[in-house]
């Protein structure tokens, strides 16, 4: 008898940013309802949540103000040395018994700082060396590439037995298109995201019926809309943005919730709004797990968010959102299911009439008409990544 199949998922599912984590244990409790062991290696080589906070906001201030000929050498030498040092000896170990590979979810396929193409070079070798099959299933791709970063993941990919190249939104598959088909021989597929599946990996808390469901803040840092895209918020208009959407949705009687993804950046934003917060009279909470982010999420009547994952947990949950405009990825998850009239610009949007809109979603409830078709497409989906896994079949004799 065969051995049972072991999926060593690649993934930062161990990230600051609970989103990150919140995709990975759907992916790994969807594979494992299919009768398949599988478990996450963390690209960053942490083993726990929590980990490698510490610097992470003075590293991306300090990565900010330089100027980008010296940033692209200032992170090569720290890159080779945690490869030979933490990551590579890392995957090495945890690929142990591993039957084959999968790289996702989440943006893997970006290039800032050639983080993301260092790591899954290491990973694509380490795969390649053990003559594992390997597929790409549920990850964003970035438009912006260094001509390193592509260098190195193209040289990676050579060789690779690439089964399948599954990716969550149509930009990030005509990306992926454009730049790696003709090397891997692989075109990419839509395909959606894990995330989606939240509300069957965690089931909701009840909402209390004596008690009004709160609205959902979900507090991001301008640091982290620099670092991934383009915006016209300067830092002190987000805060002052935050306060007086605060200040519209507690006059109005509403019971706000605020919380972050867990990213450093973001706590340190929510911790300079803090003590206005706590004057108004809203709730202030950190999750600290996915399972606590999809818990402080699931019982709200309404979200306010930029964070990706926080809204398709929401959505997963049946919570309307007003999803604030930073990435290409937020907008295009948005047409994916129906829903591009959630979207909005912090930048254009006044935050009394932000206030309105959230209201009014949160009176509505939202139209979920399309949800579970979405969701049943979303374990297709890992059905589809288990059949390219899957060995051949023999050849027929005659």
């Amino acid at each position: 008898m065969p051995p049972a199949p072991l999926i060593r998922l690649m993934n930062v599912k161990f990230s600051p940013n609970l989103g990150d984590g919140l995709l990975s244990d759907c992916l790994e409790a969807g594979l494992r309802a299919r009768g398949v062991a599988a478990g996450s290696i963390d690209l960053a080589a942490r083993t726990g949540y929590g980990q490698g906070l510490a610097g992470r906001g003075r590293v991306l201030r300090l990565l900010e103000a330089m100027p980008p000929g010296l940033r692209a050498q200032a992170v090569r030498a720290p890159l080779a040395l945690a490869s030979a040092r933490k990551w590579a000896p890392h995957y090495a170990r945890e690929l142990t018994g591993a039957t084959a590979m999968v790289i996702g979810g989440g943006n893997l396929l970006s290039d800032h700082d050639l983080n993301f193409p260092t790591k899954l070079a290491l990973a694509l070798t380490a795969a390649r060396d053990r003559g594992l099959p390997v597929a790409f299933h549920a990850c964003g791709m970035a438009a912006d590439w260094s001509a390193e970063g592509e260098r190195r993941l193209r040289r990676a990919l050579a060789g690779v037995d690439l089964r399948a190249v599954f990716l969550r939104d149509a930009p990030s598959c005509a990306r992926w298109d454009a730049r790696f088909a003709e090397t891997t021989g692989q075109r990419a597929s839509q395909v959606r995201d894990p995330g989606l599946l939240t509300a069957l990996t965690w089931a909701p808390p009840p909402r209390d019926p004596g008690a009004a469901a709160p609205i959902g803040l979900c507090v991001m840092s301008h640091l982290a809309l620099r670092y991934h895209a383009r915006t016209t918020l300067a830092a002190a208009d987000l805060l002052r943005w935050y306060r007086a959407l605060a200040r519209a949705l507690c006059r109005d009687g509403a019971r706000l919730r605020v919380f972050t993804n867990g990213a450093p950046e973001d706590r340190e934003t929510l911790a300079l709004l803090a003590p206005d917060l706590r004057a108004l009279g809203a709730e202030i909470v950190q999750p600290e797990t996915p399972a606590d982010l999809a818990a402080v999420i699931a019982p709200c009547a309404a979200l306010i968010a930029f964070r990706m994952h926080a809204v398709i947990a929401a959505y997963a949950s049946r919570v309307p959102v007003l999803a604030l405009k930073w990435d290409d990825k937020l907008d295009a998850f948005l047409a994916s299911v129906g829903q591009e009239g959630w979207l909005a610009d912090a930048a254009t949007l006044a935050p009394e009439a932000a206030a309105k809109r959230v209201q009014r979603l949160a009176a509505t409830g939202g139209d979920f008409s399309r949800q579970p078709a979405v969701i049943a497409e979303a374990g297709a989906d890992l059905d589809r990544l288990l059949a390219a896994l899957s060995p051949a079949p023999p050849p027929k004799t005659r």
